[in-house]
């Protein structure tokens, strides 16, 4: 539902190894999505197996006995191309997983004859985060802000805003890691943060990368002259590879040695995916074990071959595998300092983020590399990203106001536009102009190049500028060039716009703009030129000359009069009177006053002089991704497309599965009645029982023997119903047995709320026609009597039959024969209550003089009958709780 979709909002924590969701909704504060499982966090893994996916914990246990058919850690494969090193280091780590190469230059997985693009691969898991998150909201999500490595460059940025597009997502932004956490830490603490601007130091490292982000919190002025904080990164290091998985790996590697060492078998254990991925699974759990134990046993049941394998591993030798990664650990935290130009005594806080560092020896080097400084643990590792994520996501959406707090990402790879320039003599030569530099911030405002040399069809670019990385991350990030845009008609283009008359050519703007998400874009390419106003008229110049003639008569008028004035002045000097000095100020205010709008008139003439004419001309203009080609609109609706046909197989699988599964129910259900004679078997007839002992004793042979994959859903559905219609004499018969006592307790409340009214209207009868206190006439009293009677009977009667009836004969009656009876009752009472409640007793001509009574009170007996209708303020007739 698309209205409901507006009222919520989502976050996704895309880590490599696990996926966090939160939610905002209207009336519910921003919370963790709890998934199925009610777990806080899901496996960020899909498999596909036989046209069917898992995703989750299912994907997890597929992994374990056909790895080739899962696709864990996409992240790491978004917006490369086949030839990128994640590619290849990734096949290291998962070897058993096929590539090949499509006709974007990109890799894509292969598994049997079906090729799976990564970006369709992560958009059936954003898709599957959505689904979790409507399931938990109990209503449909669109809206979303997704978290990234800061370290993403513009290829992986725009390969996950395209997942998002497949996965029906309605993207706010892409927000940095580290900038989600910080955000959630500012938002709770937003009475601390002050003018004086406070650090921090986030070290997250997780299961595949590691960051190291330097923050700064301060309150800084809006344009509204408001003070709200403002939280932006000033420093920034990064390892792409090292986190948990690489330690989970080497633990892997030293299982499978010890393994090969002590153990022979006809294969290699490397040779078999499965037991590879036993043992990864294996090394996972040691790993752990070891981060807060000093040693452990990994054992596996059948890991290769019918083999079982046992082996005792100690933390130092845990240690010892990864003693060679202190120089990694520490580097991110010598790089955010070096690009924040600061060093550690500037630093107010540390915080420990992601698993990685819940391993003794990485603190341990941690807390060397800052100085034997406090590490603190105060953010949630597993919710801090998600619930800063989400709050930016109810900022950024429509439906939500919070408290302002703003958040400036760093550029970390600056952008730069590559042209041609050529000088008088018609020289050319290569230029490069910084538009979004090193260290900058985003959002920000759109960039505006002029190019002045061309005149005719060219070609400019977008590229990365000089980047500040080391020479490993120089080899993970990708190409450096980013978009070719070529500009034709040039020619045509200028030519229809100097088609007037002294048109001077101002060149060309270039407009590019980069959005919240930190991804770089054209927005459009413009010919500029002016045209000069045209010339004035024989007529309009002999009009201006007038105009200044008699302009200047004017003027030679007013200061003839003000000289005469002056004149007089001087004559008159010795009869000056009291205050002449307030006089003179008053005129020459005046005085200033005409000068003033003297002034104001020549500005409105100036204003009024013709301005020349601006030209504008958007031009054509056709772009070309040279960093990374990613899906156009047509295969992103084909991505979009396999999405919604996989959604409609698994919706007809679970269907099928659900009518088997009722059937199956049913049967075995019936089956134990029909032995015991209990439930619905009580109230069938004994030729009722054989038949259906006969279908169910057919349908659970034909269960065993021929239901199987190819039966459909609908025989499943016949099947079933036809056991349905064989109960449903038995199943109607049992529903009035156990309703009958309801709706007899609501019959029998409805007579005695009766028979209280009938005892009431006994004492407001008329006594003859002529009676003009009582309400009621006999004949309707009666008439209510005899209704009553005749109901009360008829139910005496039938409650005696139902007695003597067996539970498997037919009912005497049904709820709904008493429930008409109570109706036809009620009304007959609700018409003299109503009679009651509008009656008004004729007011007497001679009013009685109220005489005190011998204590002193006024006596009630003349008002007793209205005050015994006042206290009737519901109706009797209305049992409670009555459904009749």
């Amino acid at each position: 539902n698309t209205s409901d979709a507006a009222l919520a909002a989502m976050s996704i924590d895309l880590g490599s190894q696990f996926i966090k969701l939160a939610i905002v909704k209207t009336g519910v504060p921003m919370e963790i999505v709890l998934n199925k499982e009610s777990r806080r966090k899901t496996p960020n893994t899909l498999g596909i197996k036989n046209g069917e996916r898992f995703f989750a914990d299912a994907a997890a246990q597929l992994a374990l006995k056909q790895p080739k058919s899962t696709y864990p850690y996409l992240l790491e494969l978004i917006g490369k191309k086949d030839s990128d090193p994640a590619i290849a280091r990734y096949q290291q780590q998962f070897p058993f997983n096929e590539f090949s190469s499509n006709s974007r230059g990109v890799a894509q997985f292969t598994n049997g004859e079906a090729t799976y693009d990564i970006e369709t691969l992560l958009a059936m898991i954003l898709w599957s985060a959505k689904k979790t998150t409507e399931a938990y909201a109990e209503q449909s999500v669109k809206d979303v802000v997704i978290t990234v490595p800061a370290f993403f460059n513009q290829a992986e940025r725009r390969a996950v805003a395209v997942a998002a597009e497949i996965a029906g997502l309605n993207l706010l932004q892409i927000l940095n890691c580290g900038s989600a956490a910080a955000l959630n830490y500012g938002v709770f603490r937003r009475k601390e943060i002050t003018e004086q601007s406070t650090t921090m130091l986030i070290y997250d490292m997780g299961a595949v990368k590691t960051e190291a982000t330097i923050l700064e919190y301060q309150l800084v002025e809006d344009k509204d002259k408001l003070k709200n904080p403002v939280v932006r990164t000033l420093g920034y290091g990064f390892d792409r590879s090292l986190g948990g998985l690489e330690m989970t790996q080497r633990v892997q590697k030293h299982l499978e040695n010890v393994f090969r060492k002590e153990k022979k078998t006809p294969t290699d254990i490397a040779t078999n995916p499965r037991s590879m991925a036993k043992l990864h699974k294996e090394a996972e759990r040691v790993k752990q074990i070891l981060s807060a134990n000093t040693n452990t046993f990994a054992q596996i049941e059948n890991v290769h071959e019918d083999t079982d394998f046992r082996t005792e591993m100690t933390r130092v030798q845990f240690e010892g595998l990864i003693e060679d990664l202190d120089d990694r650990i520490r580097k991110p935290i010598t790089d955010a300092l070096a690009m924040a130009d600061l060093d550690m005594s500037k630093i107010d806080q540390i915080v420990l983020m992601g698993a990685g560092t819940r391993v003794p020896r990485v603190k341990a080097v941690l807390s060397s590399a800052v100085g034997r400084r406090e590490l603190g643990n105060f953010l949630n590792t597993d919710e801090a990203i998600a619930m800063g994520a989400v709050y930016q996501s109810a900022k950024l959406s429509k439906s939500f106001k919070v408290l302002s707090f703003d958040v400036h990402e760093p550029i970390l790879y600056p952008v730069q536009i590559n042209f041609e320039s050529q000088d008088e003599q018609g020289n050319k030569k290569a230029v490069s102009k910084i538009l979004f530099g090193h260290k900058t911030f985003y959002p920000a405002n759109k960039k505006i190049v002029t190019l002045n040399s061309y005149s005719d069809d060219f070609t400019i670019a977008l590229n990365y500028g000089v980047l500040n990385l080391d020479a490993v991350q120089t080899a993970e990030f990708g190409s450096r060039n980013l978009t070719s845009i070529s500009v034709d008609g040039v020619k045509e283009k200028i030519e229809e716009a100097m088609a007037g008359e002294g048109t001077v050519f101002k060149g060309f703007k270039v407009h590019v703009r980069i959005d919240d998400s930190g991804i770089v874009s054209l927005e459009k390419v413009e010919l500029n030129a002016e045209q000069p106003p045209p010339p004035k008229t024989a007529e309009e110049i002999a009009a201006e000359e007038a105009e200044a003639l008699a302009e200047e008569e004017k003027r030679k008028e007013e200061e003839e009069k003000k000289k005469k004035e002056e004149e007089e002045k001087k004559e008159n000097g010795d009869e000056k009177k009291d205050g002449e000095g307030e006089k003179k100020e008053e005129e020459t205010k005046k005085d200033d006053k005409k000068d003033e709008k003297k002034a104001e008139v020549k500005k409105e003439k100036k204003k009024d002089e013709p301005k020349p004419k601006k030209i504008r001309v958007q031009m054509n203009v056709k772009t070309e991704q040279t960093d990374l080609i990613l899906p156009n609109e047509e295969e992103v609706a084909a991505a979009k497309k396999i999405l919604t046909e996989f959604e409609s197989m698994e919706a007809a699988t679970q269907a099928r599965e659900e009518a088997q599964n009722a059937l199956e129910a049913i049967l075995y259900d019936l089956n134990d009645k029909l032995e015991l004679k209990e439930g619905v078997v009580e109230f069938m007839t004994e030729e009722e029982r054989e038949k259906l002992q006969a279908q169910v004793t057919l349908l659970r042979t034909w269960m065993e023997d021929e239901a199987g994959m190819e039966t459909t859903t609908e025989e499943f559905v016949e099947k079933k119903k036809s056991v349905d219609d064989l109960t449903e004499a038995g199943r109607r018969r049992m529903d009035e047995y156990r309703e009958f006592p309801q709706a007899k307790a609501d019959l029998d409340a409805l007579f005695n709320s009766t028979e209280m009214f009938l005892t009431l209207a006994a004492n407001m009868t008329k006594k003859d026609e002529s009676d003009e206190e009582g309400v009621f006439t006999q004949t309707e009293i009666d008439t209510l009597r005899t209704k009553y009677d005749e109901i009360q009977k008829w139910f005496e009667e039938k409650e005696k039959a139902k007695e003597a009836a067996a539970k498997s004969d037919e009912p005497p009656f049904t709820k709904e024969e008493i429930g008409d009876k109570g109706v036809e009752l009620q009304r007959e009472v609700k018409y003299l209550y109503n009679k009651m409640a509008s009656h008004k007793p004729k007011e007497k001509t001679e009013e009685k003089k109220e005489e005190p009574s011998e204590d002193g009170e006024k006596s009630g007996n003349e008002t007793k009958p209205e005050e015994e209708m006042k206290k009737e303020e519901e109706d009797p007739t209305q049992p409670p709780h009555s459904d009749l």
